[in-house]
């Protein structure tokens, strides 16, 4: 997952859904170049993962997620895995719903419905992540930037390398998702833990001793399992105008939501809220250091370039790195024949890099104007937290820009990176002051 080039020799050997390849090399990027080039929508088989239609340029990545009807979340793949990490995570969701007596047809959460229903979900929060309502959080956003670029400014002061995930990049998505979702701060680390934990990740850092991989993760959503319980009883009986409290008081055409339901929303809300911002905050400061030139453009300028700054950021690391869909139809697309039922993969960070869309896609420019990137996805699954990341980074990058920190900072190790093939996040990376 560093940006680094793979050589790929041709489409029947390419690779580019093995987790161990993307932490030995990086993002596929020529292997994702060789097949917007000669198969841009191409039928993907290999050994270990079901296969699918690796959707690649931009144009079709674009169209496909605005046909929410041809191409629909509720089939039997939302995100691509291997073989065995699809089957465990049906049988895992299978006996909670069972042992629990939940609905088994139920979906995990509303990402995997498509409308009507979809929509009818989404509309019970959606008034609270509008551009609107995140505008007016700007202050607020800024006033805790400015608070945690100084603590991390002041642990950097000590010399000693510093995590820039943990120790900075987590704490304004996480804090802020908290805060909305009317977590206590008490309770934040917890969450953090807990979130984390739910992907699939090679990670040991929550492990009791003696504690196996398998057994640490069943205790972790067990404990987060009790969390959610316990939290939706509180609002229940004193809610506020949080969101949980505003989940567990709505109705879905008359009927309230059930307990199987709100579990799934707030899990949504709470990983999905913190995730995105905080890998591409992480990232972003990475793509600024390894570009000096556009670091000094932002620190010396930030308010005339910190928008499009963001949204550099969030094209060239597209955090997210594919979702699947499912084809409700047979269908053509750029040529080649789409069976109803069939599997499409749609991979974001290469739409992001089409040249036919951007020019000069692999030089990070934090001038480029227009940037229609997919980082975000598109149509009816467009990011519902999409003007929330996009304020917390320009609060974030503003005040490293103001601090003088930016230009400052210097990686002083290799980066630990999370094994899973839907978000490209470190986990852990050190810096340092330069000099």
């Amino acid at each position: 997952m560093h940006d680094e080039q793979l050589i790929p020799t041709d489409l029947a050997s390419i690779d580019i859904h093995s987790i161990e390849k993307y932490l030995a090399g990086g993002y596929p990027w020529a292997e994702w170049d060789l097949l917007r080039r000669e198969s841009p929508v191409h039928w993907y088989d290999r050994p270990g993962v079901e296969p699918f239609w690796a959707v690649t340029s931009y144009d079709d990545v674009h169209a496909i997620g605005r046909d929410g009807t041809t191409f629909i979340n509720g089939g039997p793949r939302l995100r691509l895995a291997s073989t065995k990490h699809d089957t465990r995570m049906w049988e895992v969701k299978a006996n909670r719903d069972a042992r629990l007596e939940w609905d088994l047809n139920e979906p995990q959460d509303m990402v995997f419905m498509d409308d009507p229903r979809h929509v009818e979900f989404r509309k019970l929060v959606a008034r609270h992540f509008t551009p609107a309502r995140c505008r007016r959080m700007a202050s607020a956003l800024a006033k805790q930037s400015e608070q945690l670029v100084q603590e991390f400014s002041a642990a950097l002061a000590e010399g000693e390398p510093v995590d820039l995930v943990e120790d900075f990049a987590v704490k304004l998505p996480l804090r802020t998702i908290c805060e909305m979702m009317g977590i206590p701060v008490d309770d934040w680390t917890d969450i953090h833990r807990w979130t984390d934990s739910l992907f699939d990740t090679d990670s040991m850092a929550w492990a009791q001793p003696g504690e196996t991989r398998r057994d640490m993760r069943k205790r972790l959503r067990i404990e987060f399992f009790a969390y959610l319980e316990d939290l939706l009883a509180r609002k229940r009986a004193a809610p506020g105008d949080d969101l949980t409290s505003i989940l567990v008081q709505a109705e879905v055409n008359g009927i309230p939501l059930t307990q199987q339901q709100l579990h799934g929303y707030i899990v949504l809300l709470v990983s999905a809220g913190n995730e995105t911002t905080r890998n591409a905050t992480t990232r972003g400061i990475v793509a600024l250091l390894e570009a000096p030139a556009e670091c000094a453009r932002l620190q010396a300028e930030p308010g005339r370039w910190i928008e499009s700054a963001v949204e550099e950021i969030l094209r060239w690391t597209s955090p997210v790195i594919q979702f699947a869909r499912t084809a409700t139809r047979d269908v053509v697309v750029h040529g080649q024949a789409i069976a109803a039922g069939d599997t499409v993969g749609l991979w974001y960070p290469s739409a992001n890099r089409d040249d036919s869309v951007f020019a000069d896609p692999y030089r990070f420019d934090i001038t480029r104007e227009p940037n229609h990137h997919l980082a975000f996805g598109h149509g009816p699954h467009f990011c519902l937290g999409a003007s929330l990341a996009r304020w917390e980074l320009r609060a974030l990058f503003t005040e490293l820009a103001r601090a003088g920190l930016l230009a400052r900072l210097q990686v002083t190790g290799p980066p630990e990176w999370m094994t899973d093939l839907h978000v490209g996040a470190m986990s852990h990376l050190p810096v340092a002051l330069a000099g």
